[in-house]
């Protein structure tokens, strides 16, 4: 009989610390997230500005001198050389590759998907 009281005991204080927990600590725990220290910065606007500075590299002048477009249109030759060179680069993203991938299809060496658009 004396253990089961002592059960009982432990189980009741076990309960009495679990409503503290959820009365006190728990409402504590979640508006933590208001308080944002000084200077920081929300993730959030740093995916928005990764997101904006990715989408800055479709200009060419603000593109690496290799990436950028050539002034002067590519021969067919030096469009083969261009594609070798940049093949990691998308020609999404590389002014270099794009001239040079149209340039090919131009000159009938390549062939683009059906749903690509110049």
């Amino acid at each position: 009989m004396p253990a089961q009281s002592i059960a009982l005991l432990f189980v009741a204080a076990a309960i009495a610390l679990l409503w503290l927990a959820v009365r006190y600590l728990l409402p504590w725990l979640l508006d933590r997230d208001t308080a944002v220290p000084e200077g920081a910065v929300h993730s959030v606007d740093i995916l928005e500005r990764v997101a904006a500075e990715g989408s800055l590299r479709t200009d060419s002048w603000q593109l690496e001198p290799s990436h950028r477009a050539p002034s002067d249109p590519y021969t067919p030759e030096q469009a083969h050389i261009a594609m070798q060179q940049h093949r990691d680069c998308g020609t999404d993203l590389c002014a270099a590759k794009h001239s040079a991938f149209w340039t090919l299809v131009d000159a009938g060496h390549a062939v683009p998907d059906a749903r690509v658009e110049r």
